[in-house]
């Protein structure tokens, strides 16, 4: 392999006159580029605008958003109002990495929010409503080189004992002080915890003396997910089916109240989607279509938009039938 060359080849001899002699002729001047432009929005960040509305809450929603400080931060400012009139609700919040602050102009309130990390492995996190007068703060440290973690938090002022969580990669339980009706305080413990249990996920969940107990079994095609509610002994269980690779179907039981629903669901393209349901609680059915995926960003939706039509049928009164209608647009200027 030749070494590279470590000095660039010279540059070639200058063009010869027919009589032999080096031309003396000036080469001609390289054109200057344009002048740039100095118009009033050059270097402005990229401005996102969505705009959102709900048939059923009769609910417009309105952001706009851009970066700013060198992209350090996010400036946002979002409003809402009913399609009947009234009043907007307007609010502004500045978002960055490690600090935040939400200002909602109608309430003349603001939430302020800031993380920092500290010596070693403490990280502080703090929280503040001005309205209300209330904040919280949290400090978190690792326990040496394992990944449990324990947090201690207290409100702002404080008022009890602090809490104290226990994080640890299958779960966390935390012991906080709870006041009863009677005026008296006790510790109460909550948590929860995650295991893998014969080719699925049990989840077990302490809350207020409650437990909710729940397995959770899927594979490519099939998942079955009981559960059971102690001291009530409320069971439940859900069964949802890949019938092909654009139809689903889900069915859900409870057997304290005999309610069930079920669901099935179509996908005809990448963002067209079908779904129809009936739930006996409410004895409602229902039909929808989505364009654009439910759950994903609107940048990705045809025309950067998203849009909802779904149809209720009560049972009892088909006469009375409501259709509802979202759509949510993004523009990005």
């Amino acid at each position: 392999m030749a070494a590279p060359a470590l000095l660039s080849a010279p540059p070639p001899p200058p063009p010869m006159e027919e009589d032999g002699l080096t031309s003396h002729v000036a080469p001609s001047p390289t054109t200057p580029p344009p002048p740039s432009k100095r118009g009033f929005l050059r270097g402005r960040p990229p401005i996102r605008v969505t705009s959102e509305f709900d048939s059923e809450r009769q609910l417009f929603s309105h952001r706009i958003s851009c970066r700013v400080l060198n992209g350090l931060a996010k400036l946002r400012f979002r409003v809402h109002h009913g399609a009947a009139g009234g009043a907007p609700t307007p609010e502004v919040a500045l978002m960055g990495r490690n600090f935040s602050a939400v200002v909602d102009t109608a309430s003349r309130g603001a939430v302020l929010r800031g993380t920092a990390d500290l010596a070693g492995s403490l990280h502080l996190s703090a929280a503040h409503n001005t309205k209300e007068g209330q904040g919280e703060v949290a400090v978190t440290t690792s326990l040496g080189d394992s990944p449990c973690k324990i947090e201690l938090s207290s409100l702002v002022p404080p008022d009890g004992l602090p809490r104290a969580t226990f994080l640890f990669p299958n779960g966390e339980v935390s012991v906080k002080e709870k006041k009863l009706d009677e005026g008296e305080k006790i510790l109460s413990v909550n948590g929860i915890v995650k295991s893998h249990v014969l080719n699925g996920v049990c989840t077990a969940l302490y809350n207020d003396n409650m437990m909710n107990i729940k397995y959770r079994y899927k594979d490519d095609e099939l998942s079955f997910i009981p559960s059971l509610t102690l001291p009530s002994n409320s069971l439940s269980f859900a069964f949802k089916r890949q019938l092909t690779p654009s139809d689903k179907f889900s069915y859900r039981y409870h057997f304290d109240t005999n309610y069930w629903s079920a669901v099935y669901k179509q996908k005809a393209s990448k963002h067209v989607k079908w779904k129809a349901g009936y739930g006996s609680d409410e004895r409602l059915g229902w039909a929808s279509v989505w364009v654009g995926d439910a759950g994903g960003k609107t940048k990705e939706a045809p025309l950067k938009t998203k849009v909802q039509l779904m149809i209720k049928v009560p049972q009892n009164n088909i006469h009375n039938s409501t259709v509802v209608f979202r759509v949510k647009k993004r523009w990005d200027f």
